[in-house]
């Protein structure tokens, strides 16, 4: 990328991957870049109209959705982090961002997850952690789920396989957990699913040929970044290259046999900010 960063949001749109805000020593930022995997290339596009970082960001359709996350508020000279529960929607046909309903309630350190139609809004930190939030593009209207998450968590890695929704990891009781919960949006039923090898909390997760990949994320104690990379193949968690830089908070992108991660921070805890990377790390599929 032209610029580190980390705990920003990313989201694909026919061979283009968008990477949005961000975080920063500054606070949060309003950047859009753009990866065209084909030309292997970045450009700038329309920025976000506020500064954002660990929000919840996905594609549905032709427009890609962000919700929740720290926004950025105060003054120059004073500047704040304010939880949000606001939703922005790009239309790349339109050529800019703007506002749609907002959430129920605000929500940091969220995913955004697309499945059916609809948008998910899943784990993060927060009193109502354990809510699913649930929008309707057509209609522009957000519900919430009858089930809540079984073990509310922020720090997981949350993705679509189907009709179901992956739970994988992440920050429980403040400690990592290996933990799987499973969402099926047809019953809306949870239920677990095969546990990590190990805990991880801070790592990404994407699907390629139809099995979910699981890479990077960090302990606290001692404060430390991992390279694993774990794929969930048949029911069965397996492991594969690793990634050639460790690091927590990255984003991750699938796009035929490739896996995308992009940006993130090698370093654990309240390094993060000042150990911000700019680097694109491509796995390729031998399937």
């Amino acid at each position: 990328m032209t610029t580190a960063r980390a705990h920003a949001g990313a989201a694909l749109l026919g061979e283009d991957i968008y990477v949005v805000g961000g975080g920063s020593a500054s606070g949060p930022r309003s950047l859009t870049e753009v990866y065209d995997t084909i030309g292997d290339i970045w450009r700038a596009d329309v920025a976000l109209p506020v500064g954002l970082e660990q929000f919840g960001m996905a594609a549905s359709g032709e427009r890609i959705y962000v919700a929740g996350g720290y926004a950025a508020g105060g003054t120059r000279e004073a500047p704040t982090l304010e939880e949000s529960a606001a939703t922005w929607v790009f239309d790349r046909a339109g050529g800019g961002w703007r506002g749609v309903a907002p959430m129920p309630a605000p929500r940091v350190g969220l995913s955004l997850v697309a499945a059916g139609g609809k948008l998910y809004a899943l784990g993060g930190r927060g009193a109502d952690a354990g809510r699913v939030f649930i929008y309707d593009p057509a209609e522009d209207r957000w519900t919430v789920a009858k089930a809540n998450m079984p073990a509310p968590r922020g720090g997981a890695a949350i993705v679509a396989l189907g009709s179901e929704i992956y739970v994988i990891g992440g920050l429980e009781n403040r400690a990592p957990t290996a933990r799987v919960d499973i969402l099926d949006t047809e019953t809306g039923a949870w239920r677990i699913g095969p546990s990590l090898p190990l805990p991880r909390e801070g790592h990404v997760a994407a699907v390629l040929d139809g099995k979910i990949h699981v890479t990077g994320g960090q302990s606290l104690s001692p404060p430390r970044t991992f390279a694993d990379h774990f794929v969930l193949d048949g029911g069965i968690w397996v492991r594969a290259a690793p990634l050639p830089t460790p690091r927590h908070a990255a984003i991750a992108a699938a796009m035929g046999r490739k896996l995308f991660v992009i940006g993130g921070s090698p370093g654990a805890g309240v390094f993060t900010v000042f150990t911000q990377t700019d680097a694109v790390d491509i796995y390729v599929s031998g399937k």
